[in-house]
């Protein structure tokens, strides 16, 4: 029985463990799609475009010209995003994918991962990202 106790114990412990996993803390992602959730935009095939989530609970990357930051918080299924700062440099290429994945990464934001994959809603549910991990 004192074994029994102590087995049920252990496992209450690593289930809270788990729960409280935060699935983005220090990983990089990579852009693959963006945009309406039923006509995606395929990211720029030359661009470097990733997110970084670090464990000081900050946002960061590069999606199209400029880099970016700000404040993540993850809560559950939801990153509470913003207000991100991003540097002013002009590009050629690459600015309307930059405009369209910094305006989605304000607000409160649904996601989804399957460990490899990862989806972000946009605050209205109409838009998403849709990241590849790529560093963990």
């Amino acid at each position: 029985m004192k074994k029994n106790l102590i087995i049920l114990f252990l496992m209450t412990i690593l289930l809270t463990a788990c729960v409280g996993a935060n699935p983005l803390t220090d990983t990089t992602w990579t852009l693959t799609s963006y945009g309406a959730i039923n006509i995606q935009t395929p990211a720029l095939p030359d661009v470097d475009a990733r997110i970084s989530f670090g464990a000081d609970g900050e946002i960061s990357g590069n999606v199209g010209c400029n880099g970016f930051g700000g404040a993540a918080k993850i809560d559950g299924d939801k990153i509470i995003a913003g207000p991100l700062m991003a540097t002013e440099m002009y590009c050629e290429r690459g600015m309307e994918q930059e405009m369209a994945v910094l305006m989605l990464l304000n607000g409160e934001l649904a996601f989804e991962s399957d460990g490899n994959m990862l989806i972000i809603f946009s605050e209205d549910g109409k838009s998403a990202l849709h990241l590849l991990l790529i560093e963990n």
